[in-house]
């Protein structure tokens, strides 16, 4: 039978239960997320409670905060501490802080101890931190250890997702990392310390997230111990911890570069899409608004030559575009930590440079066909002037909004946009209408 969701609730509603749970036993984790997330309402949560704990555990971080949501206020205390049982230290973390803190509260007490300190100690630390990303699971090895011994103390220990193992001194602190192939091809009689990589990459506590995932970038890691500020080793990130980080970043930027919210989804509902979409939607009306103030200062220039009504949406159209092409690079280029101080004055005059010469070239192109089309040689003299002075306008704020949001620790994806369609538009109208109003009163078009 072919597993997909409206088999599944058809099977739900006729009580077909057995049916339901064997077609989702031969369904991977993935495909079980996407179907939970096209589920209506109450089947959600049904789908949900006929998977196995150690698949449930897995599938309720891969859906969508909606999802993820209305299965949790549908689960029992002691459903969902089944899960965070199951779960690594930073993925019961990450369930939990979707929870409300007095239920949090209620469900740690349920825990062991151990799992209780580990999982108390990770809510400390800031979400987009190296702290709120690791996972408390570690194999640590003392330096005077040997090969066998170290090898038997990670059998014993069963820790997941296992790619090094870090060496330390009496006190913890971090002295080396040894991968585990080192381990595997050493001798039993060697000690760790000769066979360990005393250059290691560490990340603080407290480092964002972002530089987390730059220093993986940079130095091919597959794990990274994390260490206070004493460099005793608290806990390890691993690569796929990082990917998570990227993609999040990457798919949160997007989203907030197209006005929406961060969190939505294909199949949200259509209430949670409207409180996502309509602030900025409001914002780019009253944005739109002041670009047709703009045009409306030139109403009298508009009425005595028409044909300039057809061309504006062309050179504000122009100049948003190449305004999103320099904020897009600027952004990016932010996020991977490329452009700094000393680089700064360089990628400006670059974009200044490139925007001036866009607008020539493509200034030149629009007022030829402006000419062929029309035949007004004046009319073509106007574009060219607006198209210069708009690509010129988008490349400069396309390059400075983004760095100034940045110095005020906004973020550049939340509203660049936005400011720079609205300068473009604005400037693209005023300049075109402008010029054609001065060459007007000078002489006839």
């Amino acid at each position: 039978m072919t597993i997909d969701i409206v088999t599944l609730e058809n099977l739900l509603s006729e009580r077909k239960v057995k049916e339901a749970k064997s077609l989702l036993k031969s369904a991977d984790k993935a495909l079980i997320a996407v179907l939970l997330d096209q589920a209506r309402g109450e089947y959600k949560s049904k789908i949900f409670l006929l998977l196995d704990d150690d698949v449930a555990s897995d599938v309720i971080l891969d859906v969508s905060d909606y999802t993820r949501q209305e299965i949790l206020s549908h689960l029992t205390k002691g459903k969902i501490t089944k899960l965070v049982e199951e779960m690594e230290s930073d993925e019961s973390t990450d369930l939990l802080t979707s929870l409300p803190r007095r239920l949090v509260k209620q469900i740690l007490k349920y825990l062991t101890k151990k799992e209780r300190t580990s999982i108390e100690k990770l809510l400390t630390y800031g979400e987009d931190t190296a702290g709120g990303l690791m996972k408390v699971e570690k194999v640590l090895i003392r330096e005077d250890t040997l090969v066998g011994e170290a090898i038997e103390q990670i059998r014993k220990q069963n820790v997941e997702n296992l790619h090094n193992v870090f060496v330390v001194d009496k006190k913890g602190r971090i002295k080396g990392v040894l991968p585990l192939r080192n381990l595997i091809i050493a001798k039993n009689n060697t000690k760790v310390s000769k066979i360990m990589d005393r250059k290691v990459v560490t990340a603080n506590v407290s480092m964002d997230v972002e530089q987390v995932a730059r220093l993986f970038k940079q130095y091919d890691l597959y794990s990274m111990p994390v260490v206070d500020s004493t460099n005793r080793i608290v806990g390890r990130i691993t690569a796929d911890d990082v990917m998570d980080v990227i993609e999040d970043e990457a798919e949160e930027d997007l989203y907030k570069l197209s006005g929406i919210g961060a969190d939505e989804r294909v199949y949200d509902p259509i209430q949670k899409a409207i409180r996502g979409r309509m602030p900025w939607l409001v914002v780019n009306l009253f944005t739109a608004l002041l670009a047709a103030l703009t045009v409306s200062l030139f109403e009298g220039t508009i009425q005595k030559l028409v044909l300039l009504a057809v061309f504006m949406p062309v050179v504000a159209g122009m100049g948003g575009n190449a305004g999103t092409q320099t904020l897009t690079v600027i952004i990016r280029g932010i996020a991977l930590g490329h452009l700094n101080k000393k680089g700064m004055k360089r990628v400006i005059l670059k974009e200044l440079s490139l925007g001036l010469l866009n607008g020539i070239l493509i200034g030149a192109i629009t007022s030829i066909i402006a000419y062929l089309w029309k035949g007004k040689p004046l009319i073509g003299f106007v574009i060219f002037l607006a198209m210069v002075i708009n690509l010129l306008v988008a490349g400069t704020v396309g390059t400075l909004i983004p760095i100034i949001l940045k110095k005020l620790n906004i973020d550049p994806a939340v509203a660049s946009s936005v400011i720079v369609t609205t300068f473009t538009d604005v400037i693209g109208f005023a300049s075109f209408l402008g010029i054609a109003t001065i060459l007007l009163s000078a002489t006839t078009i």
